[in-house]
């Protein structure tokens, strides 16, 4: 009897230990299948970052050259600013002959100081969109991190296991500080399945293709905290293009208004008028220093952007 409870007491032993054995298997087996997951989404994110990073690049190359384009266009209009301020005193002489031509060209600087405003203050926005763009290098150091470290895998799947959303967010976060890492789902199951946050990119990975059914899955979710920098990017250059198309324009409308102050006709003076045109004269010096200046800004800020991407 004593020997057959020895028997007993060993076969219940060898149990536990090949259940115990089966489990640490299990665990093994899918902290395995989330780190050949983690490899997939980041071959996935790897095309997508070269992918943005060369539409970045070529579309700050044409913001580039409208930028420059704005510049050869201010130094017109500087010239034509001179030759107005000459033309002062004959211009007075015929002012009356001249409401038209002044009332079309306030109406351009107005249209012109608009887009110079909206430029002036969209293209700092974007220039911190870009230097706080880090989801997709946190990313990808994190999924390498998870693909390539055995222990790391593992210590994922009991944070995701025992849904513990702070501690997922912990394991994630290890090796890469100072990055916000926000977790989502986490389905119920013997598989290991989470979806988490960096930046404006969304991750899933599952171990058993619960990611849109696949192993993995990335997305995007912009937000105002994080602005997608080639959205703010394509704004800007459409602001650049309207600025050269106006700045022609207003040019085009300074040449009609000195084409006045050489043709004959009666001398008229009006001290008012005088005094509106006057004002406009220093308005138009004023926008053709802004558009100088937004020249200068935009070549800058399009060669920072071409040497990181």
């Amino acid at each position: 009897m004593k020997r057959k409870g020895i028997h007993l007491g060993a076969g219940f032993l060898g149990l536990v230990l090949v259940t115990a054995g089966a489990a640490i298997q299990a665990q093994a087996d899918t902290a395995d299948a989330l780190r050949d997951a983690a490899s997939i989404a980041l071959q996935k994110l790897d095309q997508s970052v070269a992918k943005e990073s060369a539409t970045l690049n070529k579309d700050a190359h044409a913001t580039r050259d409208l930028g420059v384009q704005l510049n050869a266009i201010a130094e017109q209009s500087a010239l034509l600013h001179d030759r107005l301020k000459n033309k002062k005193s004959e211009l007075e002489q015929k002012i009356g002959e001249l409401d038209e031509q002044i009332k079309k060209l306030k109406e351009q600087t107005d249209k012109l100081a608009e887009i110079f405003d909206k430029m002036t203050k969209l293209l700092p926005e974007f220039m911190n969109a870009v230097a706080s763009d880090q989801g997709s290098e946190a990313s990808q150091r994190i999924l390498a991190g998870i693909s390539q470290d055995q222990v790391k895998a593992a210590r994922l799947v009991d944070a995701i296991k025992g849904r513990n959303p702070d501690e997922v967010s912990s394991v994630l976060r290890r090796g890469v500080e100072g990055v916000r890492v926000q977790v989502g789902e986490m389905p119920v199951g013997e598989e290991a399945t989470v979806s988490f946050r960096v930046g404006n990119l969304v991750h899933c990975l599952s171990t058993s293709k619960r990611c849109r059914g696949a192993a993995s899955s990335l997305g995007k979710a912009p937000s105002r905290d994080a602005p997608e920098p080639d959205a703010l990017l394509k704004q800007l250059h459409g602001l650049a293009t309207a600025a050269n198309r106006e700045t022609v324009t207003c040019n085009k409308q300074i040449e009609e208004l000195l084409a006045k102050a050489t043709t004959g006709g009666p001398f008229v003076t009006d001290a008012n008028r005088a005094a509106d045109l006057q004002r406009l004269i220093a308005r138009l010096a004023t926008l053709q220093s802004n558009a100088s200046q937004l020249s200068r800004d935009i070549a800058a800020a399009m060669d920072r952007v071409i040497r990181r991407t």
